[in-house]
């Protein structure tokens, strides 16, 4: 469960740790990591890896062996207008998503058990992109190219990508801090559902995308309906 320490890749991880799965969650701040680990309990094991790093997420496969499904919710969402995002902004936003997810199939396939499978999160900036979100709409976009480009190289493993909306995790609260509702109330009102998604809702997705062995290919937007406004 790569991303794994904290929001929707969390509550993915303990989703699949009820479902009795033994799950290692992987992400780049150990502290965080740790702390996680304790609340799922078990078996349930940390590595501190960042999944751009080709190197590191070898070293990792190496270490776990055998997998059965690899989850990913690597990315970010870089602000700035086109004249003022710079060469590293973009690359940065490329590494965290379609980099990260071509180290992971890379070395995760080889070692990938049967019926196995790749789930990537993109975003909704790859269907609707808004100003100042240029460079993060490439790399979801370009997120879920490349995992259709792998559900075809890599068959039978399947591969597939989560689009999610926005979604109560504390990278919104990190963002808008005590501001959150009324930064978002205008946004939600326009949404068909009216309201924020909640980890498990998105924990439900990846685990359907895991376990449906006739699922390749494809993009499950969960996103309280926002492309339809």
């Amino acid at each position: 469960m790569v991303g794994g320490s904290s929001g929707m890749g969390l509550a993915t991880g303990r989703a699949a740790h009820a479902a009795g799965a033994d799950v290692v969650l992987v992400a780049r701040d150990a502290d965080r990591l740790a702390t996680a680990r304790d609340e799922l309990g078990g078996s349930t094991r940390a590595r501190a890896v960042d999944a751009a790093d080709d190197v590191a997420v070898e070293s990792l496969f190496d270490e776990l062996g055998a997998v059965d499904h690899v989850v990913s919710f690597t990315g970010n969402q870089p602000l700035g207008s086109v004249g003022d995002t710079t060469y590293e902004l973009y690359r940065a936003a490329l590494d965290a998503r379609v980099w990260a997810a071509r180290n992971l199939c890379a070395s995760g396939a080889p070692r990938m058990a049967e019926g196995g499978s790749f789930t990537f999160c993109s975003g909704v900036s790859a269907w609707r992109p808004r100003p100042q979100r240029a460079a993060g709409a490439a790399a979801t976009a370009g997120l879920e190219s490349f995992a259709r480009g792998m559900a075809v190289e890599l068959a039978p493993i399947r591969v597939n990508t989560i689009c999610p909306g926005a979604f109560d995790t504390p990278v919104l609260d990190r963002a808008f801090g005590e501001r959150k509702e009324e930064a978002l109330r205008s946004y939600l009102s326009t949404l068909p559902l009216g309201r924020l998604g909640q980890p498990d809702e998105l924990a439900h997705a990846a685990i359907f995308l895991m376990t449906n062995s006739y699922v390749t290919g494809t993009v499950l937007h969960v996103d309280g309906g926002s492309l339809l406004i």
